[in-house]
């Protein structure tokens, strides 16, 4: 919104229709989303006339379980990310409106031995796979620009990675303590790697 949106400035726009949220605490004229803690739930709001709008669009991050509580209602979520929470409750696939994988959020899952991450993925984070023992192969989409720090590390059963060329920052330890690891392809668009990313990897040549 060009002009931020209050109960004040509302009113120059009577046949507004979409309503953007940049912050947790810009104004949502009774539409709360969140959970009773947050900024914009609409405890936060008891003094402010309800407005109904056509479409809401929230830009600022959520977790994947804010989207779901809100899934039959007109709002798109543009940044969400698949905390650790959320795959304790909703499980090991990861959602199609998922734009981030958390920090430690499949960490030490030991049982875990393959994972497809959706194309709407744009970074891993730190911790995100680490000392996953039996993981064996992840397929990394085009769609991801960043692997966080310790992602992989301690993943003793990955042998081969396939890095795609929309990746440019690769974090600290990456890959550290990969002792299966043997091959791992990092295209010309990394331009960050971080510290001992391959730090360990008794197998790779």
């Amino acid at each position: 919104n060009p002009i931020p949106l209050n109960s004040k400035t509302l009113g120059y726009f009577p046949n507004i229709e979409t309503l953007h949220l940049w912050d947790k605490k810009d104004e949502n004229f009774g539409n709360g989303f969140m959970i009773n803690t947050e900024k914009n739930e609409d405890s936060e709001n008891k003094g402010v006339l309800k407005r109904e709008f056509f479409r809401i669009i929230v830009w600022f991050n959520v977790d994947f379980e804010t989207v779901d509580r809100n899934k039959n209602r007109n709002i798109e979520f543009k940044n969400v990310t698949y905390t650790k929470n959320d795959r304790k409750k909703f499980g090991n696939n990861i959602p199609p409106t998922v734009t981030s994988i958390g920090y430690d959020c499949f960490s030490k899952c030991s049982s875990l031995s393959s994972v497809n991450i959706s194309s709407s993925v744009t970074s891993i984070g730190d911790y995100c796979f680490y000392e996953c023992s039996s993981l064996i192969s992840i397929t990394i989409p085009s769609s991801v620009t960043s692997i966080g720090d310790c992602c992989f590390s301690g993943c003793s059963s990955l042998s081969s990675v396939t890095i795609p060329s929309s990746v440019t920052s690769i974090g600290n330890d990456c890959f550290s303590e990969c002792s299966s690891l043997s091959s791992v392809t990092i295209p010309s668009s990394v331009t960050s790697i971080g510290n001992w990313c391959l730090s360990g990897c008794s197998s790779y040549r």
